[in-house]
């Protein structure tokens, strides 16, 4: 498995792969005032209503009287209700900000401009918020599999070496088995001949040729072992860096560049406030 390198602040990775946290309650200055982040997540829709405990890509949940509602779609939502469930504190949270902002560097504002444009080109409301969420759904994952890689690389060299060393205790015995095979011939022969004590030398010669045989039989189980090891190492490997790449695709797609090879660095924590409470003060 080639090395692959890695920046050294990629070691904040594990801190910026988590999700949306909270925020201070003022958020951004419009029109000489600040803008109140929502402290609450009650939502009243026309056919539910509960506090509003997951908005994602796939949707909202709403809890009411501890049960989780079914799964509600943003577009079966009407513009009135996108826009109270805009005011929630779960939903705002979802859409502003990702990860801890003690992290933040030049990398976030450049990122958090790209996301401000995807947001200001959007349609709809929903589209908007469909959109931001889609975007932090690729960018957790794709942190996640930063986290994972480095890990998955090294396991992969380790089960690499330890095939190549089981393949050769494999030669090693397939040669004793060889001439163990090979001394069983000899004395087989000599017994033919009449040769004195050639029965107890074949017998030896069986026995050694028994134990080599297990020993390869043996040696042979671990390989296979050993290779299927490295081979799903490998293939975890394999597969991280197909989704890092299929993820960089599509992030392009929104105009937002992240690296689709190694050398490898973190989405870095984003504010993302000031295009969500544009469209609030708007509504």
């Amino acid at each position: 498995m080639k090395n692959i390198y890695w920046p050294v602040w990629s070691l904040v990775v594990m801190a910026l792969a988590t999700g949306a946290l909270g925020q201070s309650a003022a958020t951004s200055f419009r029109d000489g005032r600040a803008h109140e982040a929502p402290t609450s997540d009650s939502l009243a829709l026309s056919h539910a209503s509960g506090e509003v405990r997951v908005l994602d890509s796939k949707g909202l949940l709403l809890e009411s009287r501890q049960v989780y509602m079914p799964r509600i779609q943003l577009s079966d939502l009407s513009m009135a209700e996108l826009e109270a469930l805009l005011e929630t504190k779960t939903a705002y949270a979802a859409l502003t900000v990702y990860g801890s902002q003690q992290w933040t560097n030049a990398q976030s504002a450049i990122i958090e401009n790209q996301l401000q444009h995807v947001w200001q080109r959007g349609g709809s409301l929903a589209e908007k918020m469909r959109t931001r969420l889609e975007i932090m759904a690729d960018v957790r994952e794709y942190n996640y599999d930063l986290v994972f890689l480095p890990g998955s690389v090294a396991a992969a060299s380790q089960y690499d070496a330890q095939a190549v060393a089981v393949h050769g205790q494999v030669t090693n015995r397939a040669a004793m088995a060889v001439t163990a095979a090979a001394w069983v011939n000899v004395v087989e022969q000599e017994r033919a001949y009449g040769v004195a004590d050639a029965r107890l030398s074949e017998r030896q010669a069986r026995e050694t040729y028994q134990e080599m045989a297990e020993r390869l039989d043996r040696a042979n189980a671990r390989a296979i072992i050993a290779n299927g090891q490295a081979a799903n190492a490998n293939q975890q490997v394999t597969d991280y860096l197909a989704n890092c790449a299929a993820i960089s695709t599509r992030l392009a797609s929104y105009g937002i560049i992240v690296p689709a090879v190694a050398p490898f660095y973190p989405i870095p924590p984003l504010t993302m406030q000031s295009e969500v409470d544009a469209d609030r003060t708007a509504n």
